[in-house]
């Protein structure tokens, strides 16, 4: 059983790693915290408030409201703007629980500090959080934190710029704050999230499950394969939030390579570039390969892991 806490910038594609969470029977959700990012804070927060609350968890998985802005600069422009998550049986405002009292830093401390075990961490947002919590308690992260897997980066492109990624760019010293860290850091980025897509007719077979997980994943999905559609010609979406628990419980299925990985900062044409150093040797210049960068993956092994841990819910 893997015990996690996941931060989240929840859109569509967060909401399908948070019901993979829910429904595996190998991991135990501590907990979730907001993130700006994607959307605003409050649309963040409010949408992962609906979730939990439509899953049945909300008693067990508390929520907690973190950054609404990068560490030390303005607002990331592409945070502007309202989504809420659309489908059947989400809660109205009026019927969502209550965030957690503490603020996300101060949630993830206390969850840390009370487990028996060791946490795994799921950034799936700007690292604002993430880097906060290592700024205020470095012992408690270095102790009691196991792994660090998450959605960010890339080896070879971006997507916001040519360089970089979204969750990368919306907050790039942050992200710089936790590659530097000095705790091995699992970076599912663009290269292996551009082969781990899904088709229709996958996401049909994810509808006929049936049960509440399966619903989440299947019309946050469907939302996107329909943009591509009828934006792209395409009937393929990609998934990127759910690349990192997949890798958490079946890394057999991923190509990867380890990597130092630094983030720039203040390059006018690259800002919030993943630079990723794979060359062998490194250790001798003070800068070894403690990372891991997820290239790529069996896309079916991958797809088939998803249906099974979504047939898992409710048994």
């Amino acid at each position: 059983m893997r015990k996690i806490l996941m931060d989240c910038d929840t859109g569509g594609d967060d909401a399908t790693a948070i019901s993979l969470a829910v429904a595996s029977d190998d991991i135990e959700l501590l907990g979730v915290t907001a993130c700006m990012g994607n959307l605003e804070l409050s649309e963040t927060l409010r949408n992962n408030l609906a979730l939990v609350s439509y899953l049945g968890v909300a008693d067990q998985v508390p929520v907690a409201e973190g950054s609404k802005d990068p560490l030390v600069r303005t607002r990331w422009v592409g945070a502007a703007g309202e989504h809420r998550l659309e489908m059947p049986g989400l809660p109205a405002d009026s019927e969502l629980p209550a965030p957690h009292q503490l603020d996300a830093v101060e949630f993830m401390a206390k969850v840390l500090r009370e487990s028996d075990d060791k946490v795994t961490l799921i950034p799936l947002a700007p690292l604002t959080n993430i880097a906060k919590l290592m700024m205020q308690y470095p012992e408690l992260v270095e102790e009691k934190v196991d792994d660090i897997i998450l959605m960010g980066g890339g080896m070879y492109f971006g997507n916001t710029t040519g360089a970089a990624e979204l969750n990368f760019y919306a907050d790039p010293e942050a992200a710089k704050a936790v590659f530097a860290f000095g705790k091995p850091v699992v970076m599912c980025g663009l290269d292996v999230c551009y082969n781990g897509y899904i088709t229709q007719q996958e996401n049909d077979e994810i509808h006929a499950i049936g049960n509440k997980p399966a619903e989440v994943f299947y019309h946050m999905t469907q939302h996107t394969l329909k943009w591509q559609k009828e934006n792209n010609g395409v009937e393929r979406a990609l998934m990127y939030d759910s690349v990192p628990i997949i890798y958490m419980l079946h890394p057999e299925l991923f190509k990867t390579v380890k990597a130092d990985i630094q983030i720039e900062t203040t390059s006018e044409l690259c800002d919030g570039m993943s630079v990723c150093d794979a060359r062998v040797g490194q250790e001798e210049t003070g800068r070894p390969r403690i990372h891991t960068v997820v290239l790529d993956v069996d896309r079916e092994g991958y797809i088939e892991r998803v249906k099974e841990i979504l047939k898992q819910a409710g048994k």
